[in-house]
């Protein structure tokens, strides 16, 4: 950059950014499906994928809808194991017919295995997870990666906690004595729940963390999730976001068709710039907006340790 005394080859790296970003495309485009993968990956099923490529940008925008569309259509079955397999031959009938009915359970050949879409639970693997939701948050379909997250079964967060997890496998699957058990890597969804779910992290063209962007991405229904808050920090200070559904009536059959009120608080430090975007609907009407300054200074330290609280009496 011209801060850097590099102005003179700022262009000749634009372009060869450009070039290199080009040449990928071409590349994982080749296959003929447009899943963005190598050619030779068949299925277009690999992990890291097009989730990867989505969040990235790389992408040419002409292809992007293709490409994420092909992304739901990828299904198939988890690393099998011998855990998995005495699981499957130890159950009944009976249990057996209701995971197929769930589809965590579908043919691998011509034995029985865990399967997965992409509608219930996760199938990427743990270099991955977090691109897959920050994807789907990204491209309008924030009501999937919430359900992902909070999906059951196989193939899910549930899972793991149903069984005493405590962090990220190396594999969907429960093993005793094949797979890690201490395996997050870039698995883990922590940063996804701060500036997806909540709303805040830094500004993607900010530099030193100057400036932070608040982009809080609501349910479809106040069934999923009432509300959320986090914080980002940074040199300048701490930056908050809360938000949460009022007006919502008292029979919670009617959350999903109610019309509510986003409530939404920000905090922004006196030396911090921010950015506020709101939502978009696919309706086409927009939201009504209004936004005031705050007359008072939130006590946040007192609100995180209630919502401390609440958290662990929650869990």
């Amino acid at each position: 950059s011209a801060k850097l005394g590099q102005s003179n080859e700022l262009s000749e790296m634009d372009d060869l950014a450009k070039s290199v970003e080009g040449r990928i495309a071409r590349i994982y485009l080749k296959n003929g499906k447009d899943y963005f993968t190598p050619p030779e990956a068949a299925g277009g099923n690999l992990s890291p994928g097009p989730e990867m490529s989505l969040f990235s940008r790389v992408v040419p925008g002409e292809k992007r809808c293709t490409v994420l569309r092909n992304y739901f259509r990828r299904e198939g079955h988890t690393w099998p194991g011998s855990d998995e397999k005495n699981f499957l031959n130890s159950i009944d009938d009976d249990y057996l017919k209701e995971m197929i009915t769930t589809g965590e359970v579908s043919k691998r050949g011509k034995d029985w295995s865990m399967g997965w879409s992409q509608w219930q639970g996760f199938n990427e693997g743990i270099l991955a997870v977090k691109y897959s939701l920050k994807t789907l948050s990204d491209n309008g379909f924030h009501n999937v990666a919430l359900n992902k997250a909070s999906g059951f079964g196989c193939g899910s967060f549930e899972y793991m906690l149903s069984h005493n997890a405590t962090t990220m496998w190396e594999s969907w699957w429960r093993s005793e004595d094949l797979y890690s058990h201490n395996h997050p890597m870039l698995g883990a969804s922590a940063e996804w729940m701060v500036s997806s779910v909540a709303g805040v992290g830094l500004h993607p063209k900010t530099t030193g963390g100057s400036t932070v962007l608040f982009w809080p991405r609501f349910p479809n229904s106040a069934n999923v999730l009432e509300f959320a808050g986090a914080t980002q920090g940074t040199r300048r200070g701490d930056f908050s976001i809360a938000w949460k559904f009022e007006d919502l009536p008292d029979n919670r059959d009617l959350y999903a068709s109610a019309s509510v009120t986003v409530h939404i608080r920000l905090f922004v430090p006196p030396d911090g710039k921010s950015v506020l975007r709101i939502p978009e609907y696919s309706n086409g009407e927009g939201v009504d907006a209004s936004m005031k300054y705050a007359t008072s200074v939130p006590n946040l330290d007192e609100a995180l340790m209630l919502s401390s609280e609440e958290c662990l009496s929650r869990r």
